[in-house]
C-alpha cells in the first residue's frame, strides 16, 4: 500500500460519489504566542493498494513529532482495501485534529507508516508572529 497524497488543510470531505474536496492547503502556521493551540486542521491521505493487497488488513499509523523529535501524538488503525479484482484500489482518509497543542515553534513532522514502513512525511512549520508584538512605527508606548 502506498501513500499517493498527504497534506494538511483547513477542511476536507469526501462526496457520496467519492470525490475528495480540499480547502486551504498549508504547511506552516503563525501563532501569537507559544505554547499555542491550533483550533482545527485536517490531515488528508490518499492510499492506494495493489490488486494483490485487496481484502488484506494493513496497519496505518500516524505520528506527529515536535521540533525536538518528541512524539506529540500517535494514532493507529487498520485499513482493508476493497475493490474490483485486478484494479488498483484507492481510499481517502481524513484525520481531523481539534485543539492541537503546539508547545514550541519550529518544524513539526507528521509521519505516515503502513505496516511499520515509513510511507510519507508531512511538514508543519510553526512560526511565532513577532509582528503582533511590535509597537507601531513612530509610536510611543506608555504603561501606567
Amino acid at each position: 500500500m502506498q501513500v499517493k497524497l498527504a497534506l494538511l488543510a483547513d477542511y476536507a470531505n469526501v462526496t457520496a460519489e467519492g470525490k475528495l474536496n480540499i480547502l486551504g492547503i498549508f504547511d506552516r502556521i503563525s501563532v501569537n504566542e507559544i505554547p499555542a493551540v491550533h483550533p482545527q486542521m485536517h490531515l488528508i491521505l490518499r492510499l492506494e493498494a495493489h490488486p494483490a493487497e485487496r481484502d488484506r488488513s494493513h496497519n496505518v499509523e500516524i505520528r506527529l513529532y515536535d521540533p525536538d523529535g518528541q512524539t506529540v501524538f500517535e494514532v493507529k488503525g487498520d485499513v482493508v482495501p476493497q475493490g474490483g479484482v485486478g484494479q488498483t484500489i484507492a481510499t481517502n482518509q481524513i484525520l481531523t485534529l481539534n485543539n492541537l497543542q503546539l508547545s514550541k515553534s519550529g518544524g513539526y513532522t507528521f509521519v505516515v507508516l503502513v505496516n511499520n514502513d515509513l510511507k510519507s512525511e508531512v511538514p508543519l512549520g510553526v512560526e511565532l508572529d513577532t509582528a503582533a508584538f511590535q509597537p507601531p512605527v513612530g509610536g510611543d508606548i506608555s504603561i501606567h
